[in-house]
């Protein structure tokens, strides 16, 4: 008897499209957990790596850049591909490529066959993470989107906190080849996680709709892009200059601020994603870019712990709550074959704020002679953020605001259907 894995897995007849906290659901944050840990325990462990086989900071650098672009590659073929394939399949082709690349880091010994293992490491991440975020918007109830997106992303923050001490901790006890292993270990465990899983499917376009196009950021999502876009900017500050800014100061917490930064993440991505819900993108968003302008305001005036305290906790809680809130905005108001899309778009913008705002942030610091300037310059990058969200969402006409909600409702009967 054939089972009904959409039923049995995840929904029961009398919550579909209403329940958030399905199996389904879980299963999907354990995904992201996995995929994303083995990510973060090797931000700070295969720089040193590279550099111990001889690689200097420039090629460090070129080395490195194979896995952004390899990323955005991939994100851009994923709408295509899923006309073509079953969305898991190509998720578990993506972490089997991932683990297999991650066990390459340890023979690549020159710069090519590094940024060979490094692209292929992007190719395998940017399809699986694509995939996976379209795969789990579709399950989550269109009422709470934000909530879904907010749960979802808070295991990547949580990976994000243990993931590079583990790593140290994995190689200084039993060295880089069992850290390799161990995050192709993580990889393997996703992929045989998915096997217990349906093999759901991403909504395909109407017979009368075109196919998706190969696109670096869908026009259906400019608007949410560019505040994603300009995320990352603001990222780059904080998450490349901070800990240089705090030793040219002589100041001794930039572990503090990053723990204290965690520990707002957490509290915004419980909380205001049901906030969003139910009153609106407007009173999420809004008071996220001026908490995190604020925050970035005060780094620069940081002398002690009190101050440093208050920008943490701002920065901790604005970052957790814009991720989420922008990316329920942006699904919120596409059709569901248009996720995938969406996802790519999101993700892409993030990537190239991030890789545009490291080099013009450092170029401001450089010329200036003081990473104090660097934050200036992201301050400046909020206050531009700030305004073209008021201009282009919050004070949107009610005609758009209509369009969404159409759109939405749309999307709630299909997955009620």
């Amino acid at each position: 008897m054939k089972r009904d894995q959409t039923r049995d897995y995840y929904f029961s007849e009398d919550d579909r499209g209403q329940k958030l906290w399905t199996r389904g659901f879980r299963a999907f944050i354990f995904l992201n957990v996995f995929i994303f840990l083995g990510f973060d325990v090797l931000l700070p462990t295969l720089t040193v790596y590279l550099e111990e086989h001889g690689h200097s900071r420039d090629a460090i650098g070129r080395i490195f850049s194979f896995f952004t672009v390899a990323a955005i590659i991939m994100r851009m073929l994923a709408p295509k591909l899923v006309l073509k394939y079953k969305p898991f399949a190509l998720v578990r082709l993506g972490l089997l490529i991932a683990g297999l690349a991650v066990t390459s880091y340890y023979f690549a010994h020159s710069a090519v066959s590094a940024s060979l293992a490094r692209f292929f490491h992007g190719l395998g991440f940017g399809l699986t993470s694509t995939l996976l975020m379209a795969l789990a918007a579709g399950i989550v109830p269109p009422g709470k989107m934000a909530q879904g997106m907010g749960f979802l992303g808070l295991g990547t923050i949580l990976t994000l906190a243990v993931g590079p001490s583990f790593g140290i901790w994995l190689r200084d006890s039993f060295g880089y080849l069992v850290m390799f292993l161990a995050v192709a270990g993580f990889y393997l465990c996703a992929l045989f996680w998915t096997m217990r899983m349906p093999d759901l499917d991403l909504p395909a376009p109407p017979e009368n709709k075109p196919k998706p196009k190969l696109v670096f950021i869908s026009r259906l999502v400019l608007a949410p892009s560019f505040l994603m876009f300009s995320t990352g900017v603001s990222i780059s500050a904080v998450a490349i200059y901070l800990a240089l800014y705090f030793k040219e100061i002589d100041l001794p917490y930039s572990g503090l601020f990053f723990g204290l930064a965690t520990i707002g993440i957490v509290i915004s991505r419980v909380f205001s994603g049901q906030l969003q819900d139910r009153c609106g993108h407007r009173v999420v968003i809004f008071p996220a870019i001026c908490s995190m302008t604020l925050a970035v305001t005060l780094i620069p005036h940081i002398q002690g712990r009190g101050l440093l305290l208050l920008a943490a906790v701002l920065w901790g809680i604005s970052t957790g709550a814009i991720f989420p809130s922008v990316q329920a905005l942006a699904f919120s108001s596409v059709q569901p074959h248009q996720r995938t899309s969406v996802a790519s778009s999101l993700f892409n913008a993030f990537d190239v704020g991030m890789g545009i705002g490291s080099v013009a942030l450092g170029f401001i610091a450089e010329h200036f002679e003081t990473y104090r300037a660097a934050f200036r310059g992201a301050t400046v990058n909020c206050v531009i953020f700030l305004c073209f969200y008021l201009a282009a969402f919050f004070f949107r006409r009610p005609r758009a605001e209509a369009k969404i909600q159409t759109l939405r409702t749309t999307s709630s009967d299909g997955q009620s259907a």
